[in-house]
């Protein structure tokens, strides 16, 4: 169900093209650490020569390297920031 979020501003219009710039600023600076985090991502793979799908399912075996703790770390904020790209997208397209 979709949530309603109602923001009470003395202008309208101003309050409105702050939001959207706010909004549309993020969204760069999320797919720029999204760019970044896939390759950070991508070094792990080479450098393993394994790929992050397979990584995922051997990594309780693996043991504790700092690497290994690395590229999981990696493949969760992927994750993250995939999400919050996803929902302030959902919002860009709301405010058009």
């Amino acid at each position: 169900m979709p949530a309603i979020i109602e923001l009470k501003v003395k202008d309208r219009t101003k309050a409105y093209s702050t939001l959207y710039s706010a909004l549309q600023r993020e969204y760069k600076l999320l797919i720029r650490s999204i760019d970044r985090t896939k390759q950070n991502i991508l070094s792990f793979e080479g450098k393993y020569n394994l790929s992050s799908q397979r990584f995922l399912k051997e990594y309780p075996k693996m043991g504790d390297d700092p690497d290994f703790i690395d590229w999981y770390g990696e493949i969760g904020i992927l994750d993250a920031l995939n999400t919050e790209v996803a929902q302030i997208t959902e919002m860009l397209e709301q405010c058009r």
